[in-house]
């Protein structure tokens, strides 16, 4: 992980097969996923009713923007690994900083 005075932090993730991240937002940043190796499915919210639908289904060398306050979910639906690079960037990139659904 590398950081830059709380304003950018860079992570790399790994999400193990058959596996998601929890559904979340963020009220002072946010991000920028690079898939580096594997497919993922990125989830939101729907709007107008309590439904996840599909924002993204990013594949190797793809990327998602996650805007400020945008609920989302990462997931490996595939039976490999799947990694990728996400930017952090915002006001405020902390741990805390996580409103989950």
């Amino acid at each position: 992980m590398h950081e830059v005075e709380n304003h950018v932090k860079l992570k790399e993730l790994t999400v193990n097969p058959k596996t998601c991240l929890s559904m979340q937002r963020h009220d002072k940043r946010a991000e920028f996923w690079f898939v580096a190796e594997g497919e993922a499915t990125v989830y939101t919210v729907d709007p107008n009713s309590t439904e996840y639908d599909i924002m993204a289904s990013p594949v190797r060398h793809q990327s998602v923007w996650i805007e400020l306050n945008e609920w989302h979910q990462l997931c490996n639906e595939t039976d490999r690994p799947l990694k990728l690079i996400e930017i952090q960037y915002g006001e405020n990139c902390v741990e805390e900083d996580i409103e989950r659904r």
